[in-house]
């Protein structure tokens, strides 16, 4: 969330610095687009309880999966990107402009002594066009029910519930599936085209259409093998009334069963993942949660998630609580794999771009299947520092 949100603010700006980069080939003709970098960099220090006996996956210091006889407990962990950007405002006052994030701690070999999980070079890359009519995403991008989406709210620099990262510390068994945000996911930064309309009395409505189940590349799939021509319409409300600040979204992410796929199989049935949040504030204080629907028959992430929390901020200092809870299929045939989470953050902007961040948490993974192997609870505490450059 962290990272959605420094991207956010990378493309709403269309500037981190000042510094404009120069070519050595293909310069921009004089006035023309300028380019620039930002990012972040989070590192962490801290520790945290893992059940001995569980099944893990490769990483972590292992090639391949397998059951950990006694886990160490403390870790130093790390997410970093660096972004490029650039915009031109045209004649008519239409914006053009790009954005690409570049992984700053890839990690593609699993090396002996990493709890990084295998990841591309590139996470998102689009180009995007402003203007009164609305907004225009084309390329590798979340689509637009979880961009719109609002849900358990984190203030400031502070850890919140979707997609946290306490799931590096108190790790999930290799066997458990569970869902990690309430904000729609289906196919996440796929090659897409986005529409945002212009905000209306509070209101914006958003879409976004997936022809490939593609990121970062060029081609197409067979639909008779891998899912195409999804859809995500979105809507969300941002107002004011009577002195409380009102956020509500509502969205869905859907994508048509595999033509060749089997009804005794999930991609014979199609993905409707939707979701709804809503937050309230007044002053510092906010409260919030969100609640998601994934519904793909026979499909380990059947199931659902739901948030709540809590923040406070008021100057430098970012309090937050939030718990996510979900309940998934599983990849047995009876009961249902459980996830639960609960974090205390708080964060203090010790300067510009600069933020001091401490979180606690518990954490659990309950597989249907039962057994030490399958399951795994613990709890954790970390310090570090967030730079937004």
């Amino acid at each position: 969330m962290n990272k959605l949100l420094a991207t956010s603010a990378l493309v709403a700006a269309g500037l981190l610095s000042s510094a404009t980069v120069t070519f050595a080939q293909n310069t921009p003709p004089a006035g023309g687009m300028q380019v620039v970098v930002g990012g972040f960099m989070h590192q962490y220090v801290g520790f945290a309880s893992n059940n001995d006996g569980v099944n893990f996956a490769s990483g972590n210091g292992r090639a391949a999966a397998g059951v950990f006889s006694q886990t160490n407990r403390t870790s130093q962990q790390f997410d970093a990107e660096v972004f490029i950007g650039g915009r031109s405002t045209l004649s008519n006052g239409i914006v053009i402009g790009f954005n690409i994030e570049i992984e700053g701690n890839s990690n593609n070999s699993q090396g002996a002594n990493t709890m990084a999980t295998a990841q591309d070079n590139i996470d998102e890359s689009y180009l995007f066009i402003d203007g009164a009519f609305g907004r225009v995403l084309l390329g590798s991008e979340d689509d637009a029910a979880f961009l719109m989406h609002y849900g358990a709210p984190a203030m400031g620099a502070t850890w919140g519930a979707n997609e946290a990262y306490v799931t590096n510390w108190v790790q999930p068994p290799v066997n458990v599936s569970f869902l990690t945000t309430t904000s729609t996911l289906t196919q996440a930064d796929a090659q897409r085209l986005t529409y945002f309309t212009p905000r209306f009395s509070g209101f914006q409505v958003g879409a976004s259409f997936t022809p490939n189940s593609l990121q970062d590349a060029n081609g197409f799939v067979d639909q008779r093998a891998s899912r195409s021509n999804g859809w995500a319409p979105s809507i969300n409300y941002v107002n004011t009334i009577g002195g409380i600040r009102v956020a509500a979204s509502a969205g869905v992410s859907y994508f048509p069963e595999i033509d060749a796929a089997a009804a005794t199989t999930s991609n014979g049935h199609a993905i409707m993942d939707m979701s709804y949040g809503l937050q309230l504030g007044m002053g510092p204080i906010t409260v919030g949660g969100g609640y998601r629907i994934f519904d793909n028959n026979l499909a380990a992430g059947d199931g659902m998630a739901y948030s709540l929390g809590v923040s406070y901020q008021s100057g430098p200092i970012a309090v937050s609580a939030s718990y996510l809870e979900s309940k998934v299929n599983g990849t047995a045939t009876v009961g249902d794999d459980q996830f639960k989470q609960a974090i205390l953050s708080a964060a203090y902007t010790m300067g510009p771009g600069v933020d001091l961040i401490g979180s606690i948490f518990s954490v659990s993974y309950k597989d249907e299947a039962g057994g030490a192997a399958n399951n795994n609870s613990g709890g954790g505490a970390v310090a570090g520092i967030r730079l937004m450059f």
